[in-house]
């Protein structure tokens, strides 16, 4: 009941005591909703902010490379299965790298105090099940396990911690965010010929061998954190090992792939480019830079990799001389 005063007189009037606790409820909601959603996304957006243009962008781009034809139905679902997994990696991974991001990285939610460390072990593995149910789902459930496992033997098991190790587990966790991206963009397609399994061999001795280009960005965090990495290992070796690693791989896939004189010319030349940088440009920034020609490099060679697998197996490893990029 309520009353109300109006010019001097006062009426009654009843009003319904359950609709106005549904009211307020449904109030206290959208309060409680319209605060968290946008702290939410800020927060998932600084966990992953820095792999966005070396993860996010190549393994969509690759994705809808390894498509005849782009959907948007598709392409929205390759965009949430690479965000998510990837903002489950990076919730395990910046749980042991506090004094390095505060150094480094200090816009992550950890040293930005957005979010403490136990809430962060909370939603990493409050992601497993969410993301392994999508791999189900999106029908790339192989994929999907293998980055779950290999990041738990990057992050909890502390493999990270040896160069050897940590190249190996990025190689294979590359390759599985590129094979379930392709497999996201193509179903409903029949299955490329069983001769392609080679490309992702060759994709993870390649990425095994030279993917500590992203260390020479992180050598001064990798150091505070007593990490084992090539550059802080070997910090004057491991560029003119790196450069060479990638003129060698850009000379020895264009000879195996067989490509004609031009586009072989092409490929090797862009190859002794990116070396030439991460050898000359050594500051932070420029390495970041590297390595994100790097990673573009590294998308454009699976695509052109498992193109030409399937080129090579329909034409009874007939010699080709074509431009793969057509």
């Amino acid at each position: 009941m309520s009353v109300r005063v109006t010019e001097g007189k006062s009426t009654i009037s009843f009003t319904n005591s359950h609709s106005v606790r549904l009211r307020y409820r449904f109030y206290l909601s959208s309060c409680l909703v319209y605060g968290l959603v946008p702290n939410i996304i800020r927060i998932g957006y600084a966990f992953t902010k820095s792999d966005f243009k070396t993860i996010v962008g190549p393994v969509i781009c690759y994705g809808l490379l390894a498509a005849p034809t782009i959907h948007f139905g598709p392409t929205v679902k390759l965009a949430i299965w690479v965000w998510l997994h990837l903002l489950q990696f990076c919730a395990a991974n910046q749980t042991y790298s506090q004094d390095e991001d505060a150094l480094n990285k200090p816009y992550r939610p950890i040293p930005a105090g957005l979010i403490d460390v136990q809430t962060t072990r909370i939603l990493r593995w409050s992601l497993v099940p969410v993301c392994l149910s999508l791999s189900w789902i999106f029908d790339v459930i192989y994929p999907g396990l293998s980055l779950v496992v290999s990041f738990i033997l990057y992050n909890e098991l502390g493999l990270d911690s040896r160069w050897y190790s940590k190249n190996l587990l990025n190689a294979i966790g590359i390759v599985s965010w590129n094979v379930g991206a392709a497999a996201i963009t193509r179903q409903g397609l029949p299955p490329v010929n069983e001769m392609v399994w080679l490309a992702p061999y060759i994709s993870i001795a390649l990425i095994w061998m030279t993917i500590h280009v992203q260390d020479f960005r992180d050598e001064e965090g990798d150091k505070l954190q007593g990490r084992i990495t090539l550059p802080t290992l070997l910090p004057e070796t491991s560029r003119s090992l790196t450069a060479a690693l990638l003129i060698f791989w850009s000379i020895a896939l264009g000879i195996f792939w067989n490509l004609g004189p031009v586009v072989f010319s092409i490929f090797a030349l862009s190859g002794t480019c990116i070396a030439a940088r991460i050898f000359w440009r050594r500051t932070e920034a420029e390495d970041k830079i590297s390595l994100r020609y790097y990673m573009a490099s590294l998308c454009i060679v699976e695509y052109v990799g498992n193109n030409l697998s399937v080129m090579l197996c329909s034409s009874g490893f007939a010699s080709l001389k074509l431009c793969p990029f057509g």
